[in-house]
Order: structure tokens, then C-alpha cells, then sequence
């Protein structure tokens, strides 16, 4: 063996050392839990627990009508989520990225902020906040806007609006990342060859912030798509989100962990679908970018 296939293997000896607690940690907390939530997905249910029997039940209970109504609502909030913390994130993160240091700075902070507050607590202040007996509806009230207070709680745009102050933080920071970097001497060339500020805005700064896009909106739809405590406490009992059902499924008596493992299994397959129709999606961009440019 040569030196240097010895200083090589040396070198992969120290990365698997080095990577082993990592990986420990995934495969104990990660990856165990997972196998036993695929095999109770198999077995057959009990009042408080399960018997060891195998069968496809939860499976085909998982494909019924009431649940798949739930999935599409999960989705609805998602996407919708999604595209609401897109609209403000990206105006907001190009803002910072333009801003100067000290006010860059100061943005931030205000941005990081809620993250210091515990989540629970910010929901119920939201619930405060939106009540018939509210400081909103009282506001409403007292300068003659509406007669009675309105229902700004218990129902779905309670849970977007929640749901949109809850993860704009995770849009806007990825999106600020991307946009510090990019070279805005590129959209002064694109105006002095007689591209507007629009045109500009489509054909440059856009397409270089694609990265950023992507990231922020992994980092909103995914939490979204299975979100429970936001629903649970500002939502309607009427819009059950799959994430509802999956915790009612496992603490209401008589429990079904069975079903609530398929659930969470298809959501987790649903997931994992989107996120390899992301990466190609974005592979096929990135082609047709390159392919424009050798042009």
C-alpha cells in the first residue's frame, strides 16, 4: 500500500469516526422510531393498544373518504401558507438584503425575535387577539366598523393567519441568505441594455433567487402540511387537519395506533414524493438556465 492510499484511508477512518455521532443519534431517534411506526402500521388494533396480527386494515381505512378530505385540507393550508409567506417574505428579505448594515442588523433582530417567546404562547396570544372579546373585534367596535364583533377565531383563516406569523420567519431568512449574495451590479447591466425595473426584476433577480425560494418554501410546506397545535387551538372542529386526526387517533380511547401510524406513514410517503419532484423540478430549471445562457 502507498503512502497515499494510506494517508487516504486514514482520512475515511477519521470521517466515519467523526460522522459516527451523528449518525448514531439519527438512526436511535430517527430511524428506530420509524420501523416501529411501519410495523404497527401492520398490526391490528386494541382498545388501549395492539395485537401482533398482521394486517393491511389500517391501509385500507387510510383511503377512505373521510380521510382523504383531510389530506386534501392539510394541502389546501400548505400550499396556501406557502404562497402567502412567499408574497411577503420575498419583498421583505430583498428589503434586508438592500438594507445598510446597521439597518440589516436591526431587521434581523426583529425578525429572530419570536423565536425568544415559547410557541405555545404566541398561539394563545393570537387567540386573545382575534376573540369576540378581543382588543381586534373591541377596536372594530369602537370605531364603528362593525356593529357586532366579527368570527376571527375557530376557523380556517384563524389557522392561516397563525400559521402565516408562525413560519414567515423560515421564508424570509433562507430568501435574505440567497438574496445577500447575488450581484446587483447585474440588474444595472439589465436596465442599461433597456430592461425596466420589472423586466429586470423577472429576468435577473428572480431567476438567481430561485435557491432561496425553494429552501423557504421546503422549510413552510413541510411543518404545514402536518401541523397540529396551530389547528388545534384557533382551527374549527368542522376542518379536521391530518395532523388532528393522527393525535386524536393515538390519546382518545379506544386508541388506534394502527391507523394513526399508516396516516402518518402516507404523510411521510406524500412528502418524500415532493420533495424528489422538487429536486428534479429544480435539476430541470438549472438545465434550462444553462442551455439559455450557452445560447
Amino acid at each position: 500500500m502507498t503512502n497515499e492510499e494510506s494517508l487516504q484511508k486514514k482520512k475515511n477512518i477519521y470521517s466515519w469516526l467523526l460522522s459516527f455521532p451523528t449518525m448514531a443519534w439519527l438512526v436511535f431517534f430517527f430511524l428506530i422510531p420509524y420501523i416501529i411506526i411501519i410495523l404497527y402500521s401492520f398490526f391490528e388494533t386494541d382498545i388501549y393498544d395492539v395485537k401482533a396480527v398482521f394486517t393491511l386494515d389500517a391501509y385500507r381505512e387510510v383511503f377512505s373518504k373521510e380521510y382523504f378530505r383531510s389530506f386534501y385540507l392539510s394541502f389546501r393550508l400548505a400550499t396556501i401558507s406557502t404562497l402567502v409567506c412567499l408574497i411577503l417574505g420575498y419583498p421583505s428579505a430583498y428589503l434586508i438584503a438592500r438594507s445598510s448594515e446597521k439597518v440589516k442588523n436591526f431587521l434581523l433582530v426583529l425578525i429572530i425575535i419570536p423565536f425568544l417567546t415559547n410557541f405555545i404562547i404566541r398561539i394563545f396570544s393570537w387567540r386573545i387577539f382575534l376573540s369576540p372579546e378581543g382588543i381586534l373585534n373591541n377596536l372594530l367596535v369602537f370605531f364603528k366598523i362593525t356593529d357586532t364583533p366579527l368570527l376571527l377565531i375557530r376557523n380556517d383563516f384563524a389557522v392561516i393567519l397563525v400559521m402565516v406569523y408562525v413560519y414567515l420567519p423560515y421564508m424570509i431568512l433562507p430568501l435574505y441568505s440567497n438574496i445577500e449574495k447575488m450581484d446587483f451590479s447585474l440588474l444595472d447591466a439589465a436596465m442599461d441594455l433597456g430592461a425596466n425595473k420589472i423586466k429586470a426584476f423577472f429576468k435577473v433577480t428572480l431567476p438567481l433567487s430561485k435557491n432561496g425560494i425553494l429552501a423557504g418554501s421546503i422549510l413552510v410546506f413541510i411543518p404545514a402540511l402536518g401541523a397540529y397545535i396551530i389547528p388545534q387551538l384557533v382551527g374549527s372542529q368542522d376542518s379536521l387537519y391530518i395532523g388532528q386526526i393522527i393525535t386524536y387517533k393515538i390519546k382518545n380511547i379506544p386508541r388506534n395506533w394502527p391507523l394513526a401510524s399508516a396516516l402518518s406513514i402516507m404523510l411521510l410517503t406524500f412528502i418524500s414524493l415532493l420533495l424528489v419532484a422538487f429536486y428534479f423540478l429544480h435539476i430541470k430549471f438549472n438545465e434550462k438556465m444553462v442551455s439559455k445562457d450557452d445560447k
